[in-house]
Order: C-alpha cells, then structure tokens, then sequence
C-alpha cells in the first residue's frame, strides 16, 4: 500500500474512482448531474477536488443553470468554445459560463479546489477544429475569461518577475457599436469608478447575484445609457485611494503595425534552438488594437539566422497575426520586418 511504500506525513491518495481507498476524490464537474453537480457530495467526509470544469458541460449538455438572459442563444453560442476571433459577445458569452460553474464549485459542502479546463486553446490532433475553450488563445493571447480569474486572487499576493499581480482592473468590452452598454469590468478591488470621455458613469462596488454570490471578488457592471465612442477608464479603489487603472479606446482605421517578441524578458537561448512567438497587431493612430482586421500579414527575416515555423503570411485573428521563430544558437542579433496591405512597415530588432 501507499503507506508502505510512502511512510511519511502528508501522503495522500487521490483517484477519478469513488473509492474509499482513495483519501482524495477528483472527480470531473460533467460527470456529476445538474444543477447541483458535486455540491452535495458526502462520502466518508472525504474531501473532492473537481478536476475540469467549464468546457464540457455547456457543450455537450448545452447546461447552466437558469441563464434566462441568454434563453435565446444558439448552441454555439452558449458553449464555452470561443475563439478569439468570435468577438466580444462570446466571449462574454464564455467568461460568464467560466464564472458560473466556479461560482457553483466554491459551494461544495467538501470541495477543498477546481481546476478550469483549460488555459490555452490546442490542436486536437483528431480533428481539424481547434478545442478552444481556453481562457487564451493557443497563441497565448489572453481571452476576457483569463482577466475574471485573474480578478479572484487576493490583492494582498504579489508575485515576482513578469506575473502580474496585486490589485488589478480590466474592462472586458472593445467599446464598438456593437458593444453591449452593460459593461463589465473584473477587478480584485472594493470599489471602481468607470469614467467615459472623462465624464463619471458611477462608482460602484461588485454585483453579488447567483452567479457570484460564492466568488471572493464579483465582477462589476455598468449600464451606459447609450453609446457613445471614446475612452472608458476603468479605476480601481481600496480605501479611497486609486490603486489601478484600465482604459479601452474605441478603435478608429488601422495606420500601424505593432510588432513584439513573446520573449518573457528571457533571454534567447545561445546554447540551443529556441522557439517562441512574435505578434503583429494592426493598431489606430490611438495606439488602439484593431479587433475588426483580419488583413493579410507579411512577415520576413531581414538579419540573423532563424526560420519562420510555418506561413509567411497570415491573416490576422481579430487584429493579431501570430509568428512562430526558431532562432540557432549562433545568431546575435535578429531583425525583423513586417507589412500589411497599405499600412507602414515596421521593424523589430532582438538582441541577446
């Protein structure tokens, strides 16, 4: 047995049967029965960690709970499957679902954690399509999902090196015409103000509903009597004083290409190949990403030795064009050229 072959303290079980040799039960969300799920669970006072949640349940039983606002939905449309180029609606449509089925784990008489299925969308291997009910895309570009779990950790943790932490705000909105006027916007704080051109929507504090009653920060919501293009500021207050801020810009025509290397503040390895991403984002005079443009995108080489993985060209997925660069070992200094239709060229040089 485990505690023959583990003689120590704080050795544990744990297994996807319901077995009482197993100390710890994992059991998956779908594999329970809605709307209850695992919250009633009690066997043996053992404790369950439910090990996916949030994909599979509202694909292939269409479930949740009662979201009656969203009654009129198509199925692919309430599914937590959505690409980023989908849009803003579902990827509302997605972030919601994530925070429903999250909202209802926290409530299990023994359910000490979860994990979310999953973080990055993924080629699949069986099939063409990809599975995209990460929280971001495959090419590591976050969703408005990533940003809601971002928002459940305490303000108080502060993380070291490029993981982002402490009190953080972000609108999850493109700000279009399109946009709904509900805004919602995912912070760790007590209170945010949301500013449109400068003039005060309101300063509210988080909307606990059944959807959030659980979760230990609801997000905000802002209705917006009508829409009107410019800047949302989104501020963050603890104890009176603004600790972060978010701003989205309406986007305007695209002028410009953004490019950056995906290279974590890591150096480029000079002991083997390495590998990693370069995004170019089609942006207005503003600075503000395009999320309408799915123009094609040229990207070349012009010093070092490296390769593109794949297509020279792309079309950018709702205003990004994602490369993959193999860099050697040898190379020094690395420059590359980007280009869109009418748009100016631009440069990136990467140095080690």
């Amino acid at each position: 047995t485990l505690k023959k072959e583990l003689p120590f303290k704080n050795i544990y079980t744990a297994g996807w049967m319901d077995h009482p040799s197993y100390d710890l039960y994992i059991p998956a969300r779908q594999h329970g029965k809605a709307p209850m799920y695992w919250n009633n669970y009690q066997k043996d006072n053992r404790k369950i960690i439910i090990a996916e949640y949030g994909d599979w349940e509202y694909y292939a039983q269409n479930a949740g709970f009662n979201q009656t606002e969203f009654s009129n939905l198509k199925e692919e449309e309430r599914t937590s499957r959505q690409l980023r180029a989908f849009g803003e609606k579902r990827l509302l449509q997605q972030a919601f679902n994530f925070q429903e089925a999250a909202n209802s784990n926290m409530k299990g008489v023994h359910t000490i954690g979860h994990a979310n299925w999953l973080m990055f969308d993924y080629n699949r291997g069986y099939s063409d399509d990809l599975e995209s009910s990460g929280i971001s895309d495959i090419f590591r570009i976050p969703k408005f999902a990533y940003y809601f779990y971002q928002s459940q950790r305490d303000p108080k943790i502060k993380l070291e090196n490029t993981i982002t932490s402490g009190t953080m705000v972000h609108i999850a909105s493109y700000w279009t015409e399109k946009s709904p006027l509900d805004v919602k916007i995912y912070s760790n704080a007590s209170e945010v103000k949301l500013t449109l051109n400068g003039k005060e929507i309101g300063i509210q504090k988080a909307v606990r509903d059944a959807y959030s009653d659980a979760l230990p920060h609801p997000p905000f919501i802002f209705k917006i009597p009508k829409f009107e293009a410019g800047i949302l500021k989104a501020e963050a207050i603890v104890d009176g004083k603004v600790v972060a801020t978010h701003e989205v810009h309406t986007p305007e025509k695209a002028m410009k290409i953004e490019l950056s290397a995906a290279t974590q503040n890591i150096p480029i390895s000079s002991k083997n190949k390495d590998v990693w991403f370069v995004y170019a984002k089609l942006t207005d005079i503003n600075n503000q990403l395009c999320v309408d443009q799915t123009d094609l995108v040229k990207l070349n080489i012009q010093q070092g030795n490296a390769q593109i993985i794949g297509p020279t060209s792309i079309n950018a997925e709702a205003g990004i064009a994602t490369f993959l660069i193999e860099s050697q070992p040898d190379t020094q200094t690395l420059i590359l050229e980007v280009s869109s239709g009418g748009l100016k060229k631009n440069k990136l040089e990467i140095k080690r």
